[in-house]
């Protein structure tokens, strides 16, 4: 048997599957046209009643922003008139009575009153001046006033005026400026030369670190140094570090 003789039917079994196909097409199509209309009905049914819920919520928000915005007025103008606590009293009393900055300033002048300048004629002592005498010469401060104060103490006392120009800052034209007003006395402390230890002799501006160590080495080997004039033999000492340091000497 052949398999061709399966799918062979008579006339009117032919007609009859027709018919069949016929039928369940047509039952397919109104099952889809039946579920089509059903599911758009339920989309709107539940698209009328999402509607209905929205309109709902939207009245009640409505309803409730009347008073909101009551509120937030009564807030913003209780913040914008605050009421003073015992803070607020302190702190504005505090503030009232805070002096202004040119109120400070001049309190501050006056606690600490500018040294008055000198007039022309009037002078000062060269070795026994403080640093507040200083500042009333024309062109020296507080600064200079206290290079020079502190330099007069290493060297013991100025010998000359002229040793002011080898104050740090104190050039030839401020020298010339500032030596009418300055007299001088003699008023100097001498380093003890066979006395002193190491540091304090070198301590002093016009010893240097070899001629220290000379100065030391003479007193172990001789004893004291007699004069200046046994410095002056030795080449670590030049003319005019002697010219120097003679005014500065005890033997």
């Amino acid at each position: 048997m052949n398999w061709k003789d399966f799918l062979y039917f008579q006339r009117g079994e032919q007609v009859a599957v027709t018919l069949l196909l016929v039928l369940i097409t047509l039952a397919i199509l109104l099952n889809m046209t039946i579920c089509s209309r059903n599911v758009s009905d339920i989309a709107l049914l539940q698209n009328d009643s999402v509607a209905v819920q929205f309109d709902e919520f939207r009245e009640s928000l409505q309803e409730r922003e009347i008073p909101v915005v009551q509120r937030e007025t009564e807030r913003n103008d209780s913040r914008q008139t605050p009421r003073l606590t015992n803070q607020n009293r302190t702190e504005q009393r505090t503030f009232a009575e805070r002096p202004s900055a040119e109120n400070r300033t001049e309190n501050r002048q006056n606690n600490f009153p500018r040294a008055e300048k000198l007039a022309e004629g009037e002078t000062i002592f060269l070795n026994t001046t403080d640093t507040t005498e200083w500042q009333k010469i024309p062109g020296i401060g507080s600064t200079f006033a206290d290079r020079i104060v502190r330099y007069k103490n290493r060297l013991g006392g100025f010998s000359s005026v002229y040793q002011l120009r080898e104050v740090n800052g104190i050039d030839d034209e401020l020298f010339v400026r500032i030596s009418p007003f300055i007299e001088h006395n003699t008023n100097i402390r001498k380093l003890q030369i066979n006395q002193l230890e190491f540091r304090e002799l070198l301590a002093h501006p016009y010893l240097e670190y070899e001629q220290v160590q000379i100065i030391m080495n003479l007193r172990r080997r001789i004893g004291n140094i007699s004069s200046i004039e046994e410095l002056a033999m030795l080449s670590e000492f030049s003319n005019a570090d002697i010219e120097r340091l003679k005014a500065y000497l005890a033997f």
